[in-house]
């Protein structure tokens, strides 16, 4: 078996940065744990609906307003969102190509006015 040769650089062989219109940034990094949890000043919120289009998150937080937090799709199909929260307990829900859902990794939960389930979420 022969030896693999070693390949030495000369200093104009740099590699130079990937840039122009061909070039996408990657997607958000998965992250393996799911639901709510504080990072710093913020909450990072991580959900998986791998066969989504879209989701935002809308609670007390954000007037219930979905279209201010929409949530990036990482590669394993989960999305995620960082949101700046004082300590403070806060109610929640996503929003699933349209559809609104409770949070089905937070077991913490109370009902609504709409017959259906909101997600609760304490920070401390």
């Amino acid at each position: 078996m022969k030896p693999s040769k070693t390949v030495k650089f000369k200093s104009k062989d740099s590699i130079q940065p990937v840039s122009g219109p061909e070039f996408k940034p990657a997607a958000p990094v998965a992250i393996q744990s799911l639901g709510p949890r504080r990072i710093a000043n913020s909450v990072l919120f991580v959900a998986s609906f791998p066969n989504a289009k879209s989701v935002n998150i809308a609670g007390d937080f954000n007037g219930w307003k979905p279209e201010k937090n929409p949530m990036s799709k990482a590669n394993d199909g989960t999305w995620q969102v960082s949101i700046p929260l004082a300590r403070g307990v806060y109610k929640y829900r996503f929003v699933v190509d349209g559809k609104w859902h409770q949070d089905p990794h937070n077991k913490k939960t109370e009902p609504n006015e709409y017959g259906d389930l909101n997600s609760v979420l304490k920070v401390d």
